[in-house]
């Protein structure tokens, strides 16, 4: 667990390395591109993804994260972008922590967090890693510009 808070007093970010085979990354993929809609692929509001049996293990890592925190793992979703795919300026509500674990991608554009005065923090995408931040921090992905499979499964929890 790495723990920072990128505004300085204001929230506290917190990072951590997740060990995801390459089973788990087909299946999320397989998750995803089943999805027939021309934006970026997603199976929010559908699926909640680490319930299907072969993500077990990825589920078992962000569970026992959450544990320690004290908090409880509620929707999640994968998210496929690609070429000209963006995700704009959004928060979670009736959520306390989220989480955006990293799962695959070349170079991709990194995730910009914005603070109360609209500082920025720019979160580069590294697989394999669990970021988990407060949910009411307003977020984005620019539009990514090339071919880079920006595969990440998001999540919401609540006090346990």
């Amino acid at each position: 667990m790495h723990k920072f808070d990128p505004f300085y007093y204001e929230n506290l970010f917190y990072t951590y390395e997740l060990n995801i085979t390459e089973a788990e990354i087909n299946q999320v993929l397989l998750l995803v591109k089943n999805d027939d809609t021309k934006e970026m692929k997603t199976t929010y509001n559908r699926l909640n993804v680490l319930n299907f049996p072969i993500l077990n293990n990825l589920k078992k890592q962000v569970t026992n994260i959450l544990d320690k925190q004290k908090l409880l793992l509620t929707d999640n979703w994968a998210q496929l972008y690609n070429i000209n795919h963006e995700h704009g300026i959004h928060n979670h509500t009736n959520s306390y922590y989220s989480g955006i674990i990293y799962i695959k991608g070349n170079k991709t554009n990194p995730t910009i967090f914005y603070s109360k005065t609209f500082n920025k923090y720019l979160h580069e995408f590294k697989e394999n890693t669990m970021l988990l931040f407060p949910s009411y921090i307003p977020h984005e992905v620019k539009q990514l510009t090339k071919n880079e499979k920006r595969l990440v499964i998001s999540f919401n929890t609540k006090y346990g």
